[in-house]
């Protein structure tokens, strides 16, 4: 039994591969989701990738992941719509446990890290065009920002920097006091945070440093900013939010939070939302507080759509409340549990989750989180990706999977 919403829910319903048709039932002011029939679910199909490393990147009918077996390391590019292998792209082993970021796809070209080196693909053949080696070996986290003729990322000392996206030719880096986060690029500026409470701006041309904005507490900013309009929004490991101007890096105000959060700021229509042992809504001109949310976390994925905000907590739980007032809408459990859930996917009104608790994607109508379908995979998911809609689903084990979004 777990504390929903301030009542005791109790989830007897057990996820299973197929359809679920679900009934809702009020006994006594309880709701229960009833399972009256089960229709297997047929992937449109599943590609075995070996043991599977990446999120799925679709663009132009092709989905990009990353897999491999002992001892290597590829890229595969298969058809969006049969599953069949269009190339693949030996790659070489990574050391580490973190291995290759999520690859990122843009003007023809596929592009992914590891440890200090970024690799570029010809989309369409799988040839490498250029790679670039750090020379530090320090260990690159996440997936590049492209942008136009450019490529930004950070390594885990902080540096950042700046590639030719056709030659992956140097153009400039700047070192910050350590991080990794991915850069964020609005405009001609690209925006850091480090690890030492500071918050730069850098021109994307250059690499020269406009402004650099320091915590007084020097604490660690913890994920990407979010840049929206002319203003820069951050937060730190000690919970408390910050807005700053985003051409001079002048500081419009800061919220305190009280609490650690655990997802970078998420911005829209004048509101900033941050989940951290609740979920809050501050106004992004003044910081101002419009609501909190009434049920606890620790909120761990915040995400918005269609006046919506879905956020989950630690177990992979998820809460869907409205935007402008923070009302609890509904709720969804999941079966075991799922330590730090990705984010979700919002699509076509349709909010998928992956549960890596039990193995499941959970599809539910985004107006209502009843259940339209689940799908066990059968080993760890990564987050899906929605396209044309078919929901490609790459796992931990050995497949990709495509499964039609609308019936599973």
């Amino acid at each position: 039994m777990k504390s929903v919403g301030g009542r005791q829910w109790s989830r007897w319903q057990r996820a299973v591969t197929g359809l679920a048709v679900g009934v809702l039932v009020v006994v006594l002011g309880f709701v229960w989701r009833a399972v009256t029939a089960t229709v297997t679910i047929t992937p449109s199909w599943t590609y075995d990738i070996g043991y599977g490393t990446s999120a799925p990147a679709v663009a132009d009918g092709v989905v990009y992941v990353l897999g491999g077996e002992l001892g290597e390391d590829r890229m595969y590019a298969l058809d969006a719509a049969t599953g069949k292998q269009r190339w693949t792209h030996k790659l070489p082993r990574v050391p580490s446990a973190v291995g290759y970021s999520d690859p990122v796809v843009a003007e023809g070209v596929v592009y992914t890290t590891d440890d200090g080196r970024v690799y570029a693909l010809d989309a369409a053949t799988g040839k490498q065009r250029w790679t670039y080696d750090t020379r530090n070996r320090a260990r690159v986290d996440f997936s590049p920002a492209v942008t136009g003729n450019a490529v930004y990322f950070s390594d885990e000392t902080g540096r950042v920097y700046a590639l030719e996206a056709a030659t992956g030719k140097q153009r400039w880096t700047h070192e910050t006091g350590g991080s990794g986060f991915r850069p964020v690029v609005a405009g001609d500026v690209v925006y850091v945070g480090d690890e030492v409470g500071r918050v730069y701006a850098l021109d994307t041309a250059t690499g020269e440093q406009r402004w650099a904005h320091e915590i007084r507490n020097r604490a660690r900013v913890d994920f990407s900013p979010a840049v929206t309009g002319n203003a820069v929004y951050f937060s730190d490991e000690t919970g408390r939010v910050y807005a700053l101007d985003a051409a001079t890096g002048k500081q419009r105000w800061t919220h305190e939070i009280g609490f650690g959060l655990y997802v970078r700021p998420v911005v829209a229509d004048g509101v900033v939302y941050v989940g951290s042992a609740r979920v809050y809504a501050l106004d992004a001109a003044t910081g101002e507080q419009r609501w909190i949310s009434e049920t606890s976390g620790p909120y761990v994925s915040v995400t918005l759509a269609g006046g919506v905000v879905y956020v989950r907590n630690i177990e992979g739980d998820m809460y869907a409340l409205d935007a402008a007032t923070g009302e609890q809408r509904w709720t969804y459990e999941v079966s075991d549990g799922d330590y730090y859930p990705d984010d979700s996917v919002v699509a076509d009104g349709v909010v998928y989750l992956d549960d890596d608790g039990e193995n499941i994607v959970h599809a539910l109508d985004a107006a209502t989180g009843e259940q339209r379908w689940t799908y066990e995979t059968g080993s760890g998911i990564y987050r899906p990706v929605v396209a044309d809609g078919v929901v490609y689903i790459s796992t931990s084990g050995d497949r990709v999977h495509a499964v039609r979004a609308a019936t599973g």
